[in-house]
């Protein structure tokens, strides 16, 4: 186990804060300059003299020097060396003192990750302006031997220079595995010689979504809103960026979906369906021509990734049609099969063999534990830690993959400024503490937990700026928690170093996420002193917060939080985060209500639905409001009937302003905007005054939409709202979903 020192450098180790943290770190007095006399040293291999060209191309680019490359040892160098030593090829030994710079590893790929502390440690230039170190001793090696993420190009396809900007993310953080979702319901996107129809037809699969016939038909489609579905990986595509991950040491781990997932495949080959059924997306498990394709197809993968997995996915697989399959019944009686998880364990076992045969390891998601695992095969756990641990206790190696922290296609933030994504809500701080040895595996089980892995789905992800915004920062918070080890960790340093990290970031480009640091809320009332209290804050709890209550833009001359805001008048509050004089992140801009009290009375024509109460009938007036995500708590939602409230405020109170949101989110929910809404004010809750009755115009874009719903009136004293939104009933055709149209409703305002 290695332990961080701290010397009185301190400052100085604060400036160059890595990520992920060294296991140990010792600053010295003294500094070494690296200047245009320094050679870098290493043996004359190809692949040392491509980690020193790397190396060499970083200095140029940062500092204007290009150095001499040699094989004989010298003073003033940069020497880079492989040991002896053959306990962990990731480990290395970074120093740097009065002769130079010596990284050591127990390989070239030791070497390596000592070269990405190196460029951390001359780096953010905003700081370092020229390229002295200070003298250093750092031993450092990983926690856990797989540190990966998986990258999802079925649902929306990223062009090859994209993946090849991922793998350079996964590089700086020290990651080692390039989970790559090339095949899913959506889309087939490699190559296969023997089956050309796959990269034809299945590079775009025709779903009710898109309604696009055949004949339209083209490599490349961009649908109305120019999402890219068609595309696909040639073989020297795919060698290619196999090749680019190996000069960064990461293995990339091919997913060929089966027995499910697999529409796209399925309708260009349609002789693999079940009898009688349609497309559901599952291989027929009674038809031997079903094994003989998707033998032929990893016969064909296996020839370009030469690493040891490859990922067979298995999960979610809809078993109805083949419980409804004359073969499938066949060969449950044939083989001896009760049940629809025992066919699917058949169907794996089955594939296991094959692939063992090639020489590679089957890794599934937690779904191949169902009816009985192959013997050999790895699961990687997605829905929770249980599967994980079943596997582990059994004997089973395990990646740790839960959606919670894990799945990079969730919220960073609470705000509705949020980029679009799949549900949830995965925060940075959450994903640094991630542990994937839960205490319930057996001790001498826990070598089972290979590590750990995020997955960046893309459904509603279309571009790389986005898939960059969604993986960072938080990629940097999942490289610590798998290279360093526990007693090293600290979130305080951690958040302390994101500080350089971000401006890192920022030079080389990348689009990250500012979430952690965009203002929240908590708003209450102090019953004893009659009174609204409001705290801002953000997730890492730096920076300065500034605010108006009048809703103009903040100004670094803007009042800067640093207590309590007590409030008896409406206020509508505008907050930024400042970060070195400049606005950073999202916004927070909220009208805060006053006249809502505990004698506030709501009245419902049509209750809302049990599952989407918003937190009860006060919901709508609590100053909690929802944000852009069909999971968010505080939505109230009705399905197919009208939204009509009666809110009775108890007294009079002088108004001028009501507000309230709707929310609609096509590509994952079945909720839409009312095509309808209006508000009328009265004084003795019999006669009404209408002050706002507009229809809303149906919108068809699939990314998640807060409608704000506002209306400004003559100020008189009123008693009563009446608000009325007409729910469309049922979805539209075009609707990719059928059945009841929902409506969410949430925060009504005044002031």
């Amino acid at each position: 186990m290695f332990f961080i020192v701290f010397s009185c450098k301190k400052e100085t180790v604060e400036k160059t804060g890595i990520i992920p943290q060294p296991n140990f770190i010792n600053y010295q007095e003294g500094t070494f300059s690296i200047t245009e006399n320094t050679t870098i040293v290493v043996k004359d291999s190809k692949e040392g003299q491509l980690i020193a060209a790397g190396l060499n191309s970083f200095l140029d680019t940062n500092f204007n020097l290009n150095l001499k490359v040699s094989s004989e040892s010298q003073a003033n160098a940069i020497q880079l060396m492989v040991n002896d030593d053959k306990t962990d090829k990731e480990a290395y030994q970074l120093e740097v003192s009065k002769t130079g710079i010596l990284i050591q590893g127990n390989s070239y790929q030791g070497v390596f990750y000592g070269i990405q502390t190196l460029k951390q440690l001359l780096t953010p230039k905003t700081i370092i302006k020229k390229p002295v170190l200070n003298f250093v001793n750092i031993k450092d090696g990983p926690e856990f031997g797989y540190r990966g993420m998986m990258l999802d190009v079925s649902r929306h396809f990223m062009e090859k220079d994209s993946v090849k900007k991922v793998i350079d993310i996964l590089a700086m953080h020290k990651m080692n595995k390039l989970h790559w979702h090339l095949v899913d319901g959506i889309g087939w996107r490699i190559q296969i010689d023997k089956y050309p129809e796959l990269t034809k037809k299945g590079a775009w699969r025709k779903v009710k979504e898109y309604k696009k016939p055949w004949e339209d038909f083209e490599a490349t489609y961009k649908d109305s809103e120019g999402d890219v579905y068609g595309g696909f990986y040639t073989k020297d595509d795919i060698k290619e960026i196999v090749a680019y991950a190996a000069e960064r040491y990461i293995d990339v781990i091919p997913e060929i979906e089966m027995p499910g997932h697999s529409e796209a495949a399925l309708q260009c080959y349609p002789e693999f369906i079940c009898e009688d059924t349609e497309n559901t997306g599952v291989y027929c498990a009674g038809n031997d021509g079903s094994f003989e394709f998707l033998q032929n197809i990893i016969d064909e993968v296996v020839e370009l990734f030469p690493y040891e997995y490859l990922h067979i996915g298995g999960d979610e697989v809809g078993k109805e049609a083949w419980l409804n399959c004359k073969r499938c019944q066949k060969r449950m009686r044939d083989e001896n099969l009760k049940s629809g998880e025992e066919l699917q364990s058949y169907f794996v076992k089955r594939m296991e063999e094959f692939v063992d045969s090639k020489d590679r390891k089957l890794i599934g998601w937690d779904e191949i534990l169902e009816g009985g695992i192959p013997e050999r095969a790895a699961v990687m756990s997605w829905r929770g830690f249980e599967g994980g641990i079943e596997a582990a206790n059994a004997g089973h190696d395990v990646v740790m993959s839960p959606g919670s922290p894990l799945y990079f296609d969730y919220n960073q933030g609470t705000s509705e400024f949020e980029p679009p994504s799949w549900g949830g809500y995965n925060n940075l701080l959450k994903v640094y503490n991630f542990n994937p040895i839960p205490e319930d595996i057996a001790a001498d089980k826990r070598h089972h937990i290979l590590g750990g892995q995020a997955n960046l789905w893309t459904e509603q992800i279309k571009s790389l700026s986005h898939v960059q915004c969604m993986m960072l920062p938080r990629l940097s918070a999942l490289s610590e928690a798998l290279w360093t080890g526990p007693d090293q960790k600290n979130e305080q340093d951690f958040i302390k170093k994101m500080d350089l990290h971000f401006d890192r970031l920022n030079a080389l480009g990348y689009n990250f996420a500012w979430s952690a640091l965009a203002p929240d809320y908590k708003a209450t009332y102090d019953n004893a002193n009659k009174e609204f209290v409001l705290e801002l804050n953000n997730e890492l709890g730096i920076y300065d917060i500034r605010y108006t209550l009048d809703g103009s833009v903040p100004s670094m001359t803007s009042e800067n939080y640093s207590k309590p805001i007590r409030f008896t008048d409406p206020i509508d509050l505008h907050a930024q985060t400042f970060r070195k004089g400049e606005a950073i992140g999202f916004p927070l801009k909220k009208l805060f209500s006053t006249s809502f009290t505990e004698n506030t009375k709501v009245t419902y024509t049509n209750s809302y639905d049990a599952s989407y109460s918003g937190g009860g009938d006060r919901a709508l007036l609590d100053n909690k409001y929802a944000t852009p995500r069909g999971d968010d708590p505080n939505w109230q939602g009705l399905p197919q009937k009208d939204f009509e409230v009666i809110i009775d405020l108890g007294k009079p109170n002088a108004l001028s302003y009501i507000g309230l949101n709707f929310f609609q989110h096509l590509a994952s929910t079945s909720v839409m905007l009312p095509t309808e809404v209006t508000i009328a004010i009265s004084k003795d809750g019999k006669e009404y005054q209408t002050v706002y009755s507009q229809a809303l115009e149906t919108i068809q874009k699939r990314d998640p939409i807060i409608k704000r719903i506002e209306t400004d009136f003559e100020k008189q004293n009123i008693s009563y709202i009446k608000i009325t939104a007409k729910n469309r009933g049922t979805l539209p055709e075009w609707h990719i979903r059928s059945g009841d149209a929902w409506l969410f409703v949430d925060e009504v305002s005044v002031k």
